[in-house]
């Protein structure tokens, strides 16, 4: 990568760090790592093992809900994958707009706004975010510049590794200090008896594993010669 490229995406990663936890617009994109955290964490995930979605809502504080029905095994993997499905999402979100696929990209996304709009969303706050997504990214493409389209999926794919990074982390440290009221790992250690804080180490360093991957990926590092640096150190 060229030192003006890597100025470029230094600033554009900083930039959109200091944009997510600004009030107003900040709520608003942090709210994609929420979207993916729901429906494909847990939504398509229980759709994938056999269970039945039965709604998703998205709050106005960045919070979530993902409500299914499902039997023992299949409700544990269901929670269990939220964290690590939208960690993982973040990393393949940013190595696909390395390679310049903005384009799809956009249309990943577009697809699964319109089919969790369908068939899974059902409340207010949560129609409104994702009709606003879905005719902001339309807007985009269809009349502004390629550049400005470009920067606008690179700060959402940003906000997701952010994000991923950030909730995994949160929900640590709430499974320490509260782990009756911590999300994920309650339910997690509600139903194997594991305790929650364990569950929150785990999402934890996934959290933290995905990011810095996702971070060298941003910043043109091929991972097979920095993963053969650190053998051979």
């Amino acid at each position: 990568m060229l030192e003006q490229e890597w100025v470029y995406y230094a600033l554009l990663f900083i930039a959109v760090l200091v944009m997510t936890y600004l009030p107003g617009v900040g709520v608003y994109f942090r709210l994609f790592n929420t979207f993916i955290h729901e429906s494909v964490g847990h939504a398509l995930v229980a759709r994938m093992t056999g269970g039945r979605v039965v709604s998703i809502s998205l709050f106005q504080n960045t919070g979530g809900l993902a409500v299914f029905q499902h039997h023992w095994f299949g409700k544990v993997i269901t929670i269990f994958s939220g964290y690590p499905v939208s960690s993982l999402m973040s990393v393949v979100v940013v190595y696909a707009i390395m390679q310049g696929l903005y384009e799809y990209v956009a249309v990943g996304l577009f697809s699964l706004l319109v089919y969790g709009l369908v068939f899974w969303v059902r409340n207010v706050a949560g129609w409104f975010w994702v009709l606003s997504v879905i005719g902001g990214i339309s807007i985009a493409y269809m009349y502004l510049d390629s550049l400005y389209f470009e920067i606008l999926i690179s700060t959402i794919g940003l906000t997701l590794l952010i994000q991923a990074f950030s909730s995994s982390w949160g929900i640590f440290i709430l499974s320490v200090i509260s782990s009756k009221r911590a999300g994920d790992t309650t339910l997690l250690a509600e139903a194997t008896k594991i305790p929650a804080v364990v569950w929150g180490i785990i999402f934890m360093i996934q959290g933290t594993v995905f990011f810095l991957t996702g971070v060298l990926i941003w910043f043109g590092y091929d991972l097979l010669t920095v993963m053969n640096e650190l053998i051979v150190e």
